[in-house]
């Protein structure tokens, strides 16, 4: 009885509130998804709570690992963790290729999941353990140890991208390479290196731009395997409502259904505006339309709230292991946020990218469970 109450008093509830909330917040999304749709509600949300308790489940069982463990073995699940991801070469989804030309749903038989989400945590405990490896606690490092280090850790990522090359996932590419950046920064990577990479993505990016507009710029991105698709993407982003009963037919909707909100969301018998996939990629626009932007702060709220309590949980471990993986796992979340919403807004391009805990989808929902119970395990240092 004693042993069941200390382990109970041990639980961060300050971590777990928030997780929590964004649990109870996604059955909700999804009730009014499939109302909003006309899809059958009971089905789906029967769906959207077995995942959520299959999250707390998961959340809780790797909170009773020790985080050493996780970090010991860190090589071992990152390569393990790979071998999905080859297998997407042969047992693919067809239904999805065939509609987004990516190879990123491995099926298998009746199981259909995502294994890249795997991926992104066995990712940054490699990328950390790694790193304290190569950093001890000095002050100050050269350049060439700098650069030394993030050869390394490129080397180590590079099976990762090759494989997110041959999956044509490059939305998914861009959250590894932004946890890659937020470890860089932690680990003390001089500020010079730092901004020439930044001024490097920054003038790619750029050319992306002039290419896609540009018959010759075209070619270079058909030769470099992108599709069609992701030009329009660009395309629509740029000037979506030229394209609105086209290339640009989803944005467009998921704009208009942002902004009819208003300050306290529509009354219930209000017009719905039609939203493609707005169960999954667009579902920010049912928290905008429903409650309107008091609802959305609320739901930012809680996610930054979130980001907080796992950025202290690491600070108390007092452990640079702790820090740095709280960091990286941090930063995917934090883009993947970024990315969903400003999409659904019109103030980025769209990717695919779900919207963490909100977004249809159990693989999703599952791995952040099991990224978010490493963290939950975490212990306080004793002040002695």
């Amino acid at each position: 009885m004693r042993s069941a109450r200390r382990n109970v008093e041990k639980i961060n509830y300050a971590l777990f509130l928030p997780i929590f909330l964004l649990l109870l917040i996604s059955v909700w999304v999804q009730y009014q998804a499939a109302v909003l749709d006309g899809n059958p509600v009971k089905s789906i949300v029967i769906k959207q709570l077995i995942f959520a308790i299959g999250m707390l489940c998961i959340l809780f069982a790797s909170s009773l690992i020790p985080f050493r463990l996780f970090i010991k073995y860190a090589y071992w699940l990152y390569g393990l963790s790979l071998v999905p991801m080859m297998l997407l070469q042969f047992f693919y989804d067809p239904t999805m290729y065939q509609l987004t030309g990516t190879k990123r749903w491995l099926h298998l038989g009746p199981i259909t999941w995502q294994p890249s989400e795997l991926v992104k945590i066995t990712f940054v405990l490699a990328v950390v353990l790694l790193t304290i490896t190569l950093r001890q606690e000095k002050v100050r490092y050269t350049l060439k140890e700098d650069l030394i280090y993030m050869a390394k850790i490129l080397l180590l990522a590079l099976p990762t991208f090759l494989l997110m090359f041959l999956q044509r996932d490059f939305g998914t590419s861009i959250v590894f390479i932004w946890a890659l950046m937020a470890i860089f920064v932690i680990a003390g990577v001089d500020w010079r290196i730092l901004l020439t990479g930044f001024l490097g993505v920054a003038l790619a990016a750029s050319a992306l731009l002039l290419f896609v507009f540009t018959k010759w710029g075209q070619e270079i991105l058909y030769t470099l395997h992108f599709k069609e698709y992701q030009l329009d993407r660009v395309r629509a982003w740029i000037d979506p409502f030229a394209y609105k009963d086209t290339i640009a037919y989803q944005q467009v909707r998921s704009m208009l259904a942002t902004s009819s909100g208003g300050v306290f969301g529509q009354s219930l018998d209000a017009q719905s505006i039609y939203v493609p996939v707005r169960e999954s990629d667009m579902v920010f626009t049912v928290v905008a339309e429903r409650f309107g932007y008091l609802g959305s702060c609320v739901v930012l709220f809680t996610y930054f709230y979130l980001f907080y309590q796992m950025i202290m949980t690491g600070l108390k471990t007092n452990q640079r292991a702790s820090l740095y993986y709280c960091v990286g796992f941090i930063f995917i979340l934090l883009f993947q946020v970024f990315e969903n919403i400003g999409a659904a807004i019109g103030i980025l391009p769209l990717t695919g990218i779900p919207l963490p805990f909100l977004s249809q989808g159990g693989t999703s929902l599952l791995t952040i469970g099991l990224g978010l119970g490493i963290i939950l395990g975490m212990k306080p240092k004793q002040n002695n």
